[in-house]
C-alpha cells in the first residue's frame, strides 16, 4: 500500500469511527480550522484512554502518523493495522533513537505527527492536566524537525470505557489549540514550559466554558467501572 492508500484508509478508518463515536458520546471537537493545511506539524496531547487517538483524528483534515507503543505490533493484525495508518513504534524502555528520527523525518516531509508525550495513558496526578511535569521530548522532536506545535486536549474520553455511555452518552471534549514554534535559540526546558502553558490554557479553558466537574477529569478506566458497578446497585 502506498502512502496515498494508507492516508485513504486512516480517512475511511475516521469516518466509520465518527459514526460510532457519535452514537456513544455527545463529541464536541472544537479548533479543527487551526490545524495547518500543509507542512509538518506535531500535534501533542494528553492521553487519558485508548480512544484519544480516534477522537483526535476522527474529523481530522489531514492524517496523522501517531507515535505508539512498539510493544503493539506485537500482534501480527494489528501491527498491519498500525503500518497502514502510518504509526510510528516506539520502544518507550529506553531512549528510541531510531522512533525519534523516524518522526523528525515524517515533519520535515510536510507530515502531521501525534505525540502524547506522557508515555501512556495517565490521570489524576499523573496527567499533565491535573500537576504532572511536561516531558521535553514534544520540544525536542519538533526543536529537530523545525516544526511547529499544535497543542491538543482530550477529557472525557475515559467515559466511553463505561457500557452505559451507549444509553446514556457522556460528554466528550477535544480542543485544538493555536500552532506555535519555538522560537530562535530557545532553550528545550523553556519550549517545553511553554508547551504544557498553552496544554493547561485548553484544558481550562474548556472547563470554564462547559463548566466540566472536577468527576469528569482524567480517572482510570478502573475507576470508571467502579463507578458504573456502583450506579447499578
Amino acid at each position: 500500500m502506498g502512502q496515498g492508500g494508507r492516508d485513504r484508509f486512516f480517512a475511511i478508518g475516521g469516518a466509520i469511527c465518527l459514526r460510532v463515536l457519535q452514537r456513544s458520546g455527545r463529541i464536541s471537537i472544537e479548533g479543527l480550522e487551526r490545524i495547518p493545511k500543509s507542512g509538518g506539524c506535531l500535534l501533542v496531547s494528553n492521553h487519558i484512554s485508548h480512544f484519544d487517538p480516534i477522537l483526535l483524528g476522527m474529523r481530522s483534515p489531514r492524517p496523522i502518523d501517531y507515535v505508539a507503543d512498539g510493544k503493539l505490533f506485537n500482534d501480527l493484525v494489528l501491527a498491519q493495522i498500525l503500518s497502514a495508518l502510518n504509526v510510528i513504534p516506539v520502544d518507550r524502555s529506553r531512549q528510541d533513537a531510531r522512533a525519534a528520527k523516524a518522526a523528525v523525518e515524517r515533519l520535515k516531509q510536510g507530515r502531521v505527527v501525534g505525540l502524547f508525550p506522557e508515555r501512556g495513558i495517565r490521570h489524576g496526578k499523573a496527567s499533565i492536566l491535573l500537576g504532572a511535569q511536561l516531558s521535553p521530548s514534544a520540544a525536542a522532536l519538533a526543536q529537530m524537525a523545525r516544526a511547529p506545535v499544535l497543542p491538543a486536549v482530550v477529557v472525557g474520553s475515559d467515559r466511553l470505557y463505561q457500557l452505559r455511555s451507549w444509553h446514556r452518552p457522556p460528554r466528550v471534549f477535544v480542543s485544538f489549540g493555536e500552532p506555535f514554534a519555538s522560537g530562535p535559540g530557545e532553550d528545550r526546558c523553556a519550549f517545553t514550559q511553554r508547551i504544557h502553558e498553552r496544554l493547561l490554557a485548553l484544558f481550562e479553558s474548556l472547563v470554564r466554558r462547559y463548566e466540566i466537574d472536577p468527576i469528569d477529569f482524567p480517572h482510570s478506566a478502573q475507576e470508571r467501572w467502579r463507578e458504573e458497578e456502583r450506579a447499578r446497585k
